[in-house]
């Protein structure tokens, strides 16, 4: 399996302007022994917000 970067944008408290990091879900996944293509198959969004 090849390696999955997601985009993601990011928000510090240090900092006002948003930040565009990227993170490789799959060797995570796999540490926690799941299988990667199955759980990340149905996801097509995600979006999390703090007050």
């Amino acid at each position: 399996m090849g390696s999955r970067v997601f985009g993601v944008m990011a928000k510090y408290t240090h900092n006002q302007n948003e930040v565009e990091e990227y993170i490789d879900l799959v060797p995570i996944l796999e540490d926690l022994y799941y299988d990667a293509d199955e759980f990340l198959a149905p996801i097509k969004k995600v979006r999390i917000k703090y007050n």
